[in-house]
């Protein structure tokens, strides 16, 4: 069974490399912190980041942050138990910021994080296996129709999930 709505949203990403438009993380993180009932006291606490730096980094207004170094990201990602990739996926992949926290996919967004932090290593060690292969083999154009698939994968394996949960219900209800 194909979702129409994941392959819609597959194809209206496919131009994602070129957008130069930087991503918001400090929305995130914000969102992250309000949902865990987190405040700067304390993630500051936890980063090991003083609380006035904390607090300039995670100003709402994006005109008033200082520039973010890559290790004060992490540290605060660490402190928040968010992996660097799951906070790519949340904030590239432009999922609504809404259904990030919606308990019923996060599980979905660790599984992805898992998914794409296991994947190139993978990938790159099944294709040095292979002999003769010189690097054109591999076509970015192949990345819309794999990510269909996945998300078939997704729909089938989920739906058959819930049908056989229906069906153990139903025979319970009925005494079998």
């Amino acid at each position: 069974m194909k979702s129409s709505l994941a392959t819609d949203a597959v194809s209206d990403s496919s131009d994602r490399l070129e957008d130069k438009e930087p991503r918001d993380y400090v929305m995130m993180i914000r969102k992250a912190m309000a949902e865990r009932g987190l405040h700067i006291r304390e993630l500051s606490l936890r980063a090991g980041i003083s609380k006035s730096r904390l607090g300039l980094l995670l100003h709402s207004d994006p005109r008033k942050r200082p520039n973010i170094s890559l290790v004060e990201f992490q540290k605060i990602l660490a402190a928040m138990g968010i992996s660097i990739i799951q906070a790519i996926i949340s904030v590239e992949s432009q999922i609504d910021p809404d259904m990030l926290y919606d308990e019923r996919f996060t599980t979905l967004l660790l599984m992805l994080s898992e998914l794409f932090s296991g994947l190139p290593s993978r990938l790159i060690q099944a294709l040095d296996e292979i002999e003769g292969i010189d690097g054109t083999e591999i076509r970015r154009e192949w990345a819309t129709p794999l990510k269909e698939a996945v998300v078939e994968k997704l729909v089938k394996e989920v739906t058959r999930i819930l049908a056989r949960r229906a069906e153990l219900t139903e025979t319970s209800r009925i005494g079998l």
